[in-house]
């Protein structure tokens, strides 16, 4: 699709920014906000699992919060197997099992639930959005970050983005990096409010989109 997978200012670092940072902290703490005691359990659905950069920090963030991910991933062009394991992700962190877990990651079979570690459970849709099926508010947190909407239009709709807020619970979070006023309009019309943050390096603005 003629596409970046990351930023060319540091994949690390805007995956970290947008979708742990702004995202999976984002919705740790206001749970502990809100409910006063912390989450035990997060269900999160990524929309383009990629190069799995975005699975591999979660899974280190929840080891060392000691909280547990279910975590779904959405991806209908799985990269190669030479292409994953030349991606020197797991050498950029002081951790010598990330190794391990970022090849169980990639490995892991579709359509059944794989344990990458204590805290960590993955289970991979290779196949379009269109066709995945899940239960009504049965995901907390969506990592949105298929390809450009210059790239795929047809998945940031707002026909689309409803489908997602079917699938999330109420006061459910969607991160993305787009912040287009397409994609703003289309969120608002499927239920959402949308808020721009700061982002990384290299980019002046992020999105995140709350279920009302």
């Amino acid at each position: 699709m003629n596409q970046h997978y990351h930023s060319t200012f540091g994949a690390v670092t805007e995956s970290r920014h947008i979708f742990i940072e702004s995202g999976l902290l984002h919705f740790f703490e206001e749970h502990r906000r809100v409910s006063g005691r912390e989450a035990e359990n997060i269900r999160i659905l990524e929309v383009g699992f990629g190069t799995g950069l975005n699975a591999l920090l979660t899974v280190e963030e929840a080891g060392s919060r000691l909280f547990h991910v279910d975590y779904t991933a959405i991806e209908p062009f799985p990269v190669d197997v030479h292409l994953w394991q030349a991606l020197n992700y797991p050498l950029l962190q002081d951790d010598t099992g990330q190794a391990g877990r970022f090849a169980r990651i990639h490995r892991a079979p579709p359509d059944e639930t794989s344990v990458i570690s204590p805290f960590f459970t993955l289970h991979k849709h290779h196949g379009p959005l269109e066709t995945f099926e899940g239960k009504p508010g049965s995901f907390d947190l969506v990592y949105f970050d298929a390809f450009s909407p210059e790239a795929q239009p047809e998945l940031w709709t707002s026909s689309i983005f409803q489908k997602l807020s079917d699938l999330m619970a109420a006061g459910g979070v969607l991160m993305t990096y787009s912040v287009k006023g397409t994609v703003v309009r289309a969120l608002k019309e499927s239920g959402f409010l949308a808020e721009k943050l700061a982002g990384p390096p290299g980019k002046r603005h992020i999105l995140r989109a709350t279920k009302k």
